[in-house]
């Protein structure tokens, strides 16, 4: 819980800053005519490229119905996890008109480890107890997020967005211990809703760079407590009229804690690294 409230307290100064931020530069904003010329001014975006995630970090909980049993386990550290994968992503938007638009990304990580090893103190994983042997789990993190953008201030140069949409995040683990005693799997869907900033900047007419900040914090009666953010800055170069090539950062991660049938413990997960891609603009 306390972990939450930290969380949640960095996800709301991060937004509220990003708010400040808009606010400001909106005080500035000029009048636009409708026949302008606007950075960004394509319809259709479409991103297909690699995220090659350098670090993940997730440790998660299954407790148990009877008594609550359930120990903090690092995928990592406990686990042997992988905390290192290259998968794909795709991002994409369509323009109504040059003030909104909306929103998709998918990717999917899918880690798998293995560990021979005695624990002690033992790993407690519902109402099973495993002090030793060798481990082989999985976890697979899915992505699908959608989301709207309206663009309070659009130039030929920059574009500044206020976004608001939801992010659709599954996650599946498995564990399983060779001598046969152990078999655990536990699956959950996490609707988290997402606000945040959407900045845009044509340092040329062919060169542009994007930042995304956005964030979320959120209590369900006692069956879901839930905090995220994600951020992505990066930038690309158009070779020709309808195709760019580009780079970037991105980072993203959750914390909550669920109390479902299919699951019932604690999440805590983060993934950051570097983005290659291609882009088609029409």
């Amino acid at each position: 819980m306390r972990a939450i409230k930290r969380y949640a307290g960095s996800v709301v100064k991060s937004f509220f800053i990003a708010a400040i931020v808009s606010a400001s530069i909106t005080d500035f904003a000029i009048a636009e005519d409708e026949a302008a010329v606007y950075a960004f001014p394509d319809r259709w975006m479409v991103r297909v490229g690699a995220y090659i995630i350098n670090h993940a970090d997730s440790s998660f909980s299954i407790n148990s119905e009877i008594g609550g049993l359930g120990t903090t386990i690092d995928f990592d550290k406990n686990l042997g996890g992988e905390d290192r994968a290259t998968i794909p992503r795709l991002d994409a938007y369509y323009r109504f008109n040059h003030r909104h638009r909306i929103d998709l990304t998918v990717f999917s990580v899918d880690r798998t480890g293995t560990r021979t090893a005695t624990f002690d103190p033992p790993l407690q994983i519902g109402e099973d107890t495993i002090t030793g042997g060798t481990v082989n789990s999985e976890l697979k993190y899915t992505l699908y997020k959608v989301g709207y953008v309206y663009s309070f201030y659009h130039s030929p140069k920059v574009e500044l967005g206020l976004a608001a949409g939801l992010n659709i995040t599954s996650y599946d683990f498995k564990i399983s211990v060779d001598n046969g005693n152990v078999a655990e799997s536990a699956n959950t869907t996490l609707p988290l809703p997402v606000f945040g900033l959407h900045m845009g900047y044509a340092i040329t007419p062919k060169w542009y760079v994007n930042y995304v900040a956005e964030s979320f914090f959120v209590e369900v009666n006692n069956s879901f407590k839930g905090a995220l953010y994600n951020y992505n800055i990066s930038t690309e170069y158009k070779l020709f009229k309808h195709f760019a090539l580009g780079a970037g950062f991105a980072r993203i991660g959750m914390q909550a804690d669920v109390d479902k049938d299919t699951w019932k413990g604690g999440i805590s997960d983060s993934y950051s690294g570097f983005t290659l891609f291609g882009t088609l603009y029409f």
